[in-house]
């Protein structure tokens, strides 16, 4: 195996999310990388679902560094957090260029 292919595989490995709690309930726990105030962090995050039509919408609350990371909470208008629902909410997240603490809703 080449050098980039390993170093390719290393980073996808890192990308990966580690859950604390299985997918396809009201809410899952885990933890992943990404960007955040121009440098790479890792997120210790909760994800709750809010059940389509929530009242309010959305939300991300970034919260204080801990131990094991910057505390995320996600509130997703969805009936159960799958992996699809989470695959899609960390993407948003580590793209989301102006992201900063508090609460940000949409």
């Amino acid at each position: 195996m080449s050098k980039t292919s390993e170093q390719s595989e290393k980073h996808d490995a890192e990308l990966q999310p580690e859950l604390l709690d299985s997918p396809g309930g009201d809410s899952v726990r885990l933890r992943f990388e990404g960007p955040f105030e121009g440098r790479w962090v890792r997120w210790d995050a909760c994800f709750l679902a809010l059940g389509r039509g929530a009242a309010g919408g959305n939300y991300i609350e970034v919260g204080e560094d801990a131990p094991d990371g910057i505390r995320l909470r996600v509130g997703l208008a969805v009936d159960c957090i799958d992996m699809p629902s989470l695959r899609n909410a960390i993407i948003m997240i580590r793209q989301y260029k102006r992201l900063r603490r508090g609460r940000h809703e949409w």
